[in-house]
């Protein structure tokens, strides 16, 4: 009988100790915050499409400009107020400045010369120039591209010989 309820005791005993080692191991909880921070750059993107046309002295040109579309798109985050400047280009004329560029398309060598202007408005009227204060006003960036056209005129009655004639301006973003 006693060997029984050692037995018995030993059996308690035991269950006892799992018991108590179980018990000992639940496990406590502890928090903590992580702060996530992102920052959106103040960023704007340019880009261009510049004007082709024809132009006829003889005729057409001889006492009426030629006119033209050409576009630039920004896209800009939000909040930014970008102004967009155009330069006096590659075959600016003697006395071209930023804020007056006296612009001229050039035939490949650059030995002949047709004068033209850009502007900002439909009525070429407003010359669009390299300054903040030559530039249409700020567009509103909406972080989705904005074109923006611009009107080019080739004045009338210039005469030179037959040729293609380019000039590269570049366009500005300052935001």
């Amino acid at each position: 009988m006693k060997k029984f309820v050692r037995n018995g005791i030993l059996i308690i005993a035991s269950a006892t100790v799992c018991s108590t080692v179980s018990n000992t191991a639940s496990a406590g909880t502890a928090t903590a915050t992580m702060t996530n921070t992102v920052t959106i750059a103040n960023l704007c993107v340019i880009s261009t499409l510049g004007f082709t046309t024809t132009y006829d002295p003889v005729v057409a040109n001889a006492s009426t400009p030629q006119t033209a579309t050409a576009s630039v798109t920004t896209t800009c985050t939000i909040g930014a107020s970008p102004v967009i400047t155009l330069d006096a280009g590659a075959h600016a004329n003697t006395g071209s400045t930023s804020a007056v560029p006296l612009r001229r398309l050039a035939n490949t060598g650059a030995t002949a010369f047709l004068n033209y202007g850009l502007f900002s408005d439909s009525g070429h009227t407003v010359t669009w120039g390299g300054t903040a204060g030559t530039a249409p006003a700020p567009v509103t960036a909406t972080g989705l591209p904005t074109l923006i056209t611009i009107y080019a005129s080739i004045p009338a009655a210039q005469s030179e010989a037959a040729a293609t004639y380019t000039d590269s301006v570049i366009a500005t973003v300052t935001f």
